[in-house]
């Protein structure tokens, strides 16, 4: 269960960066990228967690 909520919300905040620093600026990489990642990264964990969960009922 910790394994969904901690994707959820990385997708929420990744999210959120993406859609809200598109044009802030920085030397090396950009925000709204750091974001997208984050977002595509949550939704990972919080679906594999998924997965998990389900593998742990059918046993």
């Amino acid at each position: 269960m910790k394994g969904i909520a901690v994707g959820i919300l990385l997708a929420i905040v990744g999210l959120i960066m993406w859609l809200t620093t598109k044009e802030v600026e920085t030397p090396y990489v950009s925000l709204s990228k750091v974001g997208l990642v984050l977002a595509i990264v949550g939704g990972a964990e919080a679906l594999f967690a998924l997965l998990g969960l389900g593998k742990k009922a059918n046993k």
